[in-house]
């Protein structure tokens, strides 16, 4: 599985957590589910942070966004 595919695999809610926890925020009054869910993937660690693979899985959608942006505006990679 790449990295980009695992962003793809996830719902809108679990990726706006990721993205919340990368910015700073907390999941404190998240959804449960949606925790144990990045949880059980390894996203998140127990203390509900932002764990390594998820700011993998994070940082590749976000290069696959920029390079799909600079393809639109006709820059090269």
């Amino acid at each position: 599985m790449s990295d980009t595919a695992g962003w793809d695999e996830l719902t809108r809610f679990e990726q706006r957590l990721l993205i919340k926890l990368f910015g700073g925020g907390t999941a404190r009054k998240e959804d449960p589910a949606i925790v144990d869910e990045l949880r059980s993937r390894g996203l998140i660690d127990e203390n509900n942070e932002l764990a390594m693979p998820g700011l993998l899985v994070l940082t590749m959608a976000m290069r696959r966004q920029q390079a799909e942006a600079r393809a639109r505006i006709g820059l090269a990679a």
